[in-house]
């Protein structure tokens, strides 16, 4: 069976913040249960985000529960937030840009070698119908997660 390339999913929104205030949420990560519908638990070791902090999760959709086990990559202040999910060989990338008074947001996932992961492919089909109608189900959420991000950062105290 052949893997067939998988294009990169993406989502961005302007955030009524600059990008100081949405980084000192963004870099909250043990929220993201709160913003991504699909996050339901987070162990982050250690506890302060930083390159090289390891994460321990429980992702859901629907009735099935799947853990993944990540690591941070890339984290530059108020600029990049990078980790990468092994199993599903992901990078999940968040990166910050200022627009005038405020901030665009991008979330991107990237796959290695843009294919899905082996591992991906059977979990997917056992609980997600299907790697491709997941990822049409994560673009949504994407969408959301930085909608509740931009709302937690435009409502934070400057």
């Amino acid at each position: 069976m052949i893997r067939p390339r998988i294009a990169a999913l993406e989502a961005e929104r302007y955030v009524a913040a600059p990008p100081q205030r949405v980084w000192s949420v963004l870099i909250q990560q043990e929220r993201m249960r709160e913003w991504s519908r699909e996050t339901a638990w987070q162990l982050f070791w250690p506890r302060r985000i930083r390159r090289g902090t390891w994460s321990l999760n429980l992702n859901r959709s629907g009735w099935y529960v799947w853990p993944t086990l990540s690591r941070y990559a890339r984290v530059v202040p108020r600029r990049r937030l990078c980790f990468y999910v092994f199993g599903p060989s992901a990078w999940w990338t968040y990166d910050l840009e200022p627009v005038g008074d405020g901030t665009a947001v991008r979330l991107r996932r990237d796959l290695s070698g843009h294919r899905s992961s082996w591992l991906t492919i059977v979990v997917a089909a056992i609980g997600l119908g299907g790697a491709p109608a997941h990822d049409r189900r994560l673009k949504a959420d994407m969408a959301q997660t930085l909608e509740a991000l931009a709302e937690a950062a435009e409502d934070a105290q400057p």
